[in-house]
């Protein structure tokens, strides 16, 4: 689920296993226009999101999203940082 065997978060296998992602890199090459239809699909996801959801479950729902973009953001400043040691 969330989870290896490990208890390490599982989202390089999640990303990995996911049908965008295959179909992005399929070529190896990320195009703007592929970015673009993610970006759209993810905004129409949220949409479906608001309409479905209480006001309870969208307020988890954004606090994910915002906890998951600061471990993003500061694991790729992290990794930044490792490049000049």
């Amino acid at each position: 689920m969330f989870f290896n065997e490990k208890g390490i978060l599982n989202i390089d296998e999640m990303v990995a296993d996911n049908a965008s992602f295959k179909n992005i890199m399929e070529d190896g090459i990320v195009t703007e226009e592929e970015v673009k239809a993610q970006s759209d699909k993810v905004i129409a996801m949220l949409h479906d999101m608001e309409a479905k959801y209480g006001q309870e479950q969208l307020a988890e729902i954004r606090s994910l999203l915002a906890e998951t973009s600061v471990l993003y953001a500061v694991y790729n400043f992290y990794s930044i940082q490792n490049i000049d040691k």
